[in-house]
């Protein structure tokens, strides 16, 4: 097997070789720190590398298996974690010139759960100044580029951690998603997204517990290394209200006949947006057109819908303000222009301003929810164009084939930011690639903790249409 083989082998293989002693956790990981180096001149999706720990974390899981300790169901297996989640004693940046010194006092109860399953974390990866916008540069560490065509961004805000999945970076990465923040980097790498149901994983940093809406994100390259993932971090957690009473148990056992059968969907190719771009919606048609040939009965649906973007805007520019108004202006200058502006904005909303948009998030969660009684799974486009330009700045307008379409957020991924507000379950997967070979992602929603049959779902269309074979042509070599 080379070096190549080797680092795109899924999880859930690599843990079983591993335990097996066929193939050892160091080799693993000195292979993913290689690539690591490799492609920061070119992809530069990490900010912090943590060889020394990685490689004593993979001789200690080599140690196991050989002596037979029971073992977990990553163990051995290198991942990352986007920068904005704690690892004990390592700078939690938030992709921010601000952020350099801020060293994390304690693991993330998800970072614990990934060490507990026996995951060797090799590095944090790099994301926009906090998280905020829908592109993966910032004036801390540059720009990350997409691995299948590096003119192009990866998306953002975790642009970081999907380009290191679509690289064959390691197979997993743990991200976060407050409005796009998984789903959209991963329909533009070419990889697998996942937004679970909010609360299933519990997310202990998050300073509003109650209204939160930011969730814990999967990238992965398949649906079991997902699904495994999942079954590792769900679970309730006393530090997330939201949290509570959640159910458990792992999430792929409904995957290895995993069928689509009596299953009802809704074909949504709008959402609030009124323009789509011809080749994601001939991609997406192409998808429904599996779905049915699988059994499932698809209805498409093209009544007008509530774009959520300016409900959300108000609840996460608020939250800025909060966060960073106080000191703003005597830091603007070591902050991404677009955040500044978007703190500016959220200290312009008053109390009732910030009201609305609570009911607003409410009759968002009511109107979705009763697509449910009629259905049992949604499909949408993730995002509604191809990459945008790794220059492409925050504020400026886009456009869709040809035309302006004016604000990114409200026109290029309308699909998305609603299921943070309504906390549905949500996962992009690769549906589709351009003439030119770009990736195309579909997004399927479904009810409340139905995220064990969202994966099904989606194991079902990805073994009528596999995509883990394809790898963008930029990878470290």
């Amino acid at each position: 097997m080379n070096d190549t083989d080797l680092a795109f082998m899924p999880a859930s293989d690599l843990a079983t070789e591993i335990r097996a002693g066929r193939i050892s956790s160091l080799d693993a990981t000195e292979n993913v720190l290689s690539r690591i180096e490799a492609s920061r001149e070119t992809l530069n999706a990490f900010i912090t590398v943590m060889d020394d720990s990685a490689r004593q974390d993979a001789r200690r899981a080599d140690d196991a298996a050989a002596k037979g300790q029971s073992l977990g169901p990553l163990h051995g297996v290198p991942i990352s974690v986007k920068d904005l989640i704690n690892i004990k004693g390592l700078p939690t940046t938030f992709g921010s010139q601000l952020m350099i010194d801020n060293i994390a006092p304690a693991d993330a109860v998800s970072v614990a759960r990934l060490k507990a399953a026996g995951a060797v974390i090799v590095g944090k990866t790099t994301t926009p100044d906090n998280a905020h916008k829908l592109l993966t540069d910032a004036p801390l560490f540059g720009v990350t580029r997409n691995p299948w065509d590096l003119d192009l961004t990866p998306g953002g805000s975790s642009g970081g951690s999907a380009v290191a999945v679509a690289a064959g970076i390691g197979p997993i990465s743990l991200a976060t998603d407050a409005g796009a923040s998984t789903r959209l980097p991963a329909a533009c790498t070419g990889v697998v997204g996942l937004k679970p149901t909010l609360g299933l994983v519990p997310h202990n940093q998050v300073p509003d517990g109650f209204q939160n809406f930011i969730h814990l994100g999967i990238f992965s390259r398949t649906i079991a290394d997902c699904a495994l993932t999942l079954g590792v971090l769900a679970g309730e957690h006393g530090s997330d209200p939201l949290s509570m009473g959640v159910p458990t148990g792992e999430f792929m056992s409904g995957l290895s006949n995993a069928s689509v059968k009596e299953f009802r969907f809704a074909f949504r190719p709008l959402l609030g947006n009124e323009i789509l771009a011809k080749e994601v919606r001939a991609a997406c048609e192409n998808a429904v057109g599996v779905f049915e040939k699988l059994g499932g009965a698809v209805t498409q649906i093209d009544e007008a819908f509530e774009n959520a973007e300016p409900t959300w805007r108000v609840l996460q520019q608020s939250n800025w303000a909060v966060r960073f108004g106080k000191d703003m202006e005597e830091n603007a200058d070591r902050m991404d222009s677009s955040l500044v502006e978007g703190v500016r904005e959220g200290l312009s909303y008053s109390g009732p301003d910030l009201q609305r948009a609570m009911y607003g998030r409410t009759r968002l969660f009511r109107a979705v929810q009763s697509w449910f009684g009629d259905v049992d799974f949604v499909l949408t486009p993730t995002i509604s164009r191809r990459p945008l330009k790794a220059s492409h700045r925050a504020l400026d307008p886009i456009e869709i084939d040809g035309q302006n379409v004016g604000d990114m957020r409200r026109s290029w991924c309308p699909y998305l930011n609603l299921f943070n507000l309504t906390g549905h379950p949500a996962i992009s997967i690769p549906c589709g690639w351009t003439d030119d070979g770009l990736p195309i992602g579909l997004q399927i929603i479904g009810r409340w903790f139905a995220d064990a049959g969202l994966l099904a779902v989606a194991a079902a269309f990805e073994a009528a249409q596999p995509w883990a074979d394809h790898r963008p042509p930029h990878i470290p070599r």
